[in-house]
């Protein structure tokens, strides 16, 4: 969840994609190449407060050194819930909309 590079790079096309906490959670404890790197859990649920845990810490860090809030969607060109979306369903929109943002 490392969104910091709209704040470092203004000039550039800046991308948000969040998703549903619940379905994060499962992607993540059902990743076994990612269970691997991260903190086991019994259950999704655990995996999920660890999300959130992290998620608010970090939010916490970026205002704390650099007065901004990552989270804020009006610094990104681009939100895009995926959610529901496959790895080349975003990548795609992303591609899209870059295009578009070019021609601007």
């Amino acid at each position: 969840m490392h969104a910091f590079g709209w704040y470092a790079v203004p000039e550039s096309f800046k991308v948000y994609l969040k998703v549903d906490i619940n379905i994060a959670a499962k992607r993540v404890f059902n990743d076994e190449a990612r269970r691997d790197s991260e903190r086991k859990f019994s259950t999704v649920e655990e995996q999920k407060q660890d999300i959130e845990k992290r998620y608010n810490l970090e939010n916490a860090r970026y205002f704390e050194l650099y007065g901004v809030r990552k989270e804020d969607e009006s610094n990104y060109d681009l939100v895009l819930d995926t959610s529901n979306l496959t790895p080349n369903e975003v990548a795609d929109k992303i591609e899209e909309e870059y295009k578009k943002w070019l021609e601007e």
